[in-house]
């Protein structure tokens, strides 16, 4: 029961959140802030925010000290906005996830183009399939 309560709270506590770093002065300066996800522990004392940053690594440490300057505030407006007896603690976090995704996304496009290739460097020749009609149709239209 507690955990369906949980999943709300965090919900809840993500778009509150999202609408106070609206009004921090400098977030919006430098690269893009997203944030990504949030974990409230079992007793619910602590928040844990993802974020990243699209940008440099010199803006993405500009953004993590904003995040950590501010994050104090940020739970006070939590507190005059929301009617729950406690608000857990707001510890941001940096989400290398998006990071991970680009890398990998990289990799397969280098694998895709070496398999391209044989041994050599010699393209592969595409053999001709019989049964592929490679005439455009003059009038197209919905196709079974």
């Amino acid at each position: 029961m507690g955990s369906k309560r949980n999943e709300r709270l965090k919900e809840l506590f993500l778009q509150e959140i999202s609408s106070a770093l609206r009004n921090v002065n400098g977030i919006n300066a430098n690269g893009i802030l997203t944030l990504t996800g949030s974990e409230l522990t079992r007793d619910g004392k602590v928040l844990y925010i993802y974020y990243s940053v699209l940008g440099t690594d010199d803006e993405r440490r500009r953004k993590e000290l904003i995040l950590k300057a501010n994050s104090r505030d940020i739970r006070t407006q939590l507190f005059r906005r929301l009617c729950l007896k406690n608000v857990p603690e707001l510890v941001f976090r940096f989400d290398d996830t998006p990071e991970k995704a680009s890398h990998l996304e990289n990799l397969f496009k280098q694998i895709h183009a070496e398999d391209g290739t044989e041994r050599g460097g010699k393209a592969k020749k595409k053999q001709a399939d019989p049964l592929k009609n490679d005439k455009t149709d003059e009038n197209p239209g919905p196709r079974d």
